[in-house]
């Protein structure tokens, strides 16, 4: 069996203190698997998005994600482009895919999943510009956030009736690269 990132909840919240906030869920020295089974089977969403993000190395996050707004009756033609610039990056993780993608992104609607997606590879390394003049490194934790955003509004944007199934769906597949 492949060996996880993070053997447990604990684990992944000492490495990402912000993962504590963004889950929502007290951590416990319960496997991460098993914890993110727990979530979800506790109709716990949000919280079983947010840990997977977390979970998943910053490509395969970004993989995932676009992946799950592929599969979901939210995307939209008019994000193709946005997740395209993504899997660009994720494909071929060099600085000018990486940095298309942030372009791409901060022009881009913060209310359309699709967005979050770029600014996931945006942020997977490098620096960042704050302004016009200045840059700073990307947070380690970043694209986990931006992933986390993307696949909360995209959950949204499906109907209630099938949301909970495809989100559980999501799950599933972040399950399978983190086990890659």
């Amino acid at each position: 069996m492949p060996r996880l990132r993070f053997e447990t909840a604990q684990d992944l919240y000492e490495t990402y203190p912000t993962a504590r906030g963004d889950v929502g869920v007290a951590a416990s020295e319960q496997g991460s698997l098993d914890f993110l089974r727990s979530l979800s089977d506790a109709n716990a969403m949000k919280a079983a998005l947010s840990f997977c993000a977390y979970l998943l190395a910053r490509r395969e996050a970004v993989a995932w994600g676009c992946e799950c707004l592929r599969q979901s009756e939210a995307s939209r033609p008019a994000d193709e482009i946005r997740i395209a610039a993504a899997e660009a990056w994720v494909n071929e993780p060099e600085e000018r895919n990486r940095l298309r993608a942030l372009d791409l992104a901060t022009r881009s609607d913060p209310r359309e999943a699709a967005t979050w997606t770029a600014f996931a590879a945006g942020w997977a390394g490098g620096m960042a510009p704050i302004d016009g003049k200045h840059s700073a490194p990307s947070p380690q934790h970043a694209t986990a956030q931006a992933i986390r955003v993307a696949l909360i509004l995209g959950g949204n944007a499906l109907p209630a009736a099938s949301r909970a199934e495809v989100q559980r769906s999501w799950l599933e597949g972040g399950m399978r690269f983190a086990l890659a």
